[in-house]
C-alpha cells in the first residue's frame, strides 16, 4: 500500500476530500457565475434540496462559503465565496477551458465562450503555467521525486476520501461531460494513481483497495470517455493495461492547480513525493494566467459570452 499511503497525503486527494464531487462543483460553478441562493441552486443544477444541503453545508464548514443573511422574518440566507472560495477561481477556469476543449459538441452544451475584460478586452484562454519560469504546464515535463516517508501524515484511509457514491448527469449538462470524470472521487484516485506510474487492473486494486465492480465499472468509464487507453499485455487470461491519452493528460494543468489551491490554503501536511518542473529544475508551483495577455484573471474581469 505504499503508493495508497503516499495518495492519502497527497494534496490532490486531500483537496478531492472536500471538492470532488459532482454537485459541489455544479454549486462552486454557480457562485462564480453571481448565483448565490439556495433556489437559483436548486433551479440551475437539478440538485435534490438534501443533496444541496449537505453540499452547502460542507463548504461553509470548510471555509469556502460563508452565510449571508439576505432577509431577516422568515430568516433567509445567501451564500457568497470567501477568500478561500474565491482562490479556487483559477481551477475553475482550467475546468471549464477543459470541457470546451474536449467536450463532444454532441453530447453536452458547451460553455460560454469566456472573455477577458482587462485592457481592450479580448478572448480568455486560462492557461497553466510554472510559476518559477512561466513556462506552460504539461503532464510530461513533470518529474515526480520520492522522499523519505514523512512524519506526522494523516491517518485515515482511500476508502474515506473515495467514500463519495457516484452521481450521475442530471439534466444540465453545461459542464456536464468533466462533472461525469471528476465529479467522482474514485474515478480521480484512478487518475491519479495514474499520474504516478500505475497502469494496471490489479495494481489499481490493491493500492486502492477498492471493489472490484466500482473499479470495474470506473476504468470502463474512463475508457469510454477517452481518458484512458485499455492494452491487452497478456492473453491467457486476458489483462489489460491502462494508459493516459491525450485527452487524460490534459487533465493535469487544471489538478495541479487544485493542487496548489490545497497546498495555499488548507493545513500544511508532509508529503513524500515532490514534484520538480524539468524545463527550469524548481520544484513545481502552479499559477494561472490569461494566455493572450500574462496576467492572472481576476473574477470581476472575466465575463461570458
Amino acid at each position: 500500500m505504499q503508493a495508497a499511503q503516499q495518495l492519502l497525503s497527497n494534496p490532490v486527494a486531500r483537496g478531492l476530500n472536500i471538492l470532488g464531487d459532482r454537485w459541489t462543483i455544479l454549486i462552486l460553478r454557480e457562485t462564480f457565475l453571481g448565483q448565490h441562493r439556495f433556489d437559483e441552486f436548486r433551479r440551475r443544477t437539478g440538485a435534490s434540496r438534501g443533496s444541496l444541503s449537505s453540499r452547502l453545508e460542507t463548504l461553509v464548514a470548510n471555509g469556502i462559503l460563508y452565510k449571508n443573511p439576505y432577509q431577516t422574518s422568515p430568516l433567509r440566507y445567501e451564500y457568497r465565496l470567501t477568500g478561500k472560495g474565491l482562490a479556487l477561481y483559477p481551477w475553475a477556469l482550467l475546468i471549464w477551458q477543459w470541457e470546451t476543449e474536449w467536450a463532444d459538441a454532441n453530447d453536452a452544451e458547451l460553455p460560454t465562450q469566456l472573455w477577458h475584460a482587462f485592457g481592450e478586452g479580448h478572448q480568455l484562454r486560462p492557461l497553466a503555467v510554472c510559476r518559477h519560469c512561466g513556462e506552460p504546464l504539461h503532464y510530461d515535463d513533470v518529474e515526480r521525486v520520492v522522499n523519505a516517508s514523512p512524519q506526522g501524515a494523516p491517518t485515515g484511509s482511500l476508502t474515506e476520501i473515495g467514500s463519495q457514491r457516484r452521481t450521475r448527469g442530471s439534466g444540465d449538462q453545461m459542464l456536464g461531460h468533466i462533472t461525469d470524470i471528476i465529479g467522482d472521487r474514485w474515478t480521480l484516485l484512478l487518475m491519479a494513481m495514474a499520474f504516478v506510474g500505475l497502469s494496471r487492473y490489479d495494481d489499481f486494486r490493491q493500492q486502492l483497495g477498492v471493489a472490484t465492480n466500482i473499479l470495474a465499472d470506473r476504468l470502463k468509464l474512463l475508457v469510454d470517455t477517452g481518458i484512458f487507453s485499455r492494452e491487452e499485455y497478456r492473453s491467457n487470461p486476458p489483462r489489460y493495461e491502462y494508459h493516459l491519452t491525450e485527452k487524460g493528460k490534459a487533465l493535469y494543468p487544471l489538478t495541479m492547480a487544485l493542487r496548489q489551491w490545497v497546498l495555499e490554503w488548507l493545513p500544511k501536511v508532509k508529503h513524500p513525493l515532490t514534484l520538480v518542473h524539468r524545463p527550469c529544475g524548481n520544484e513545481l508551483a502552479t499559477d494561472v494566467i490569461c494566455s493572450g495577455c500574462h496576467t492572472v484573471p481576476r473574477t470581476d474581469e472575466v465575463r461570458f459570452r
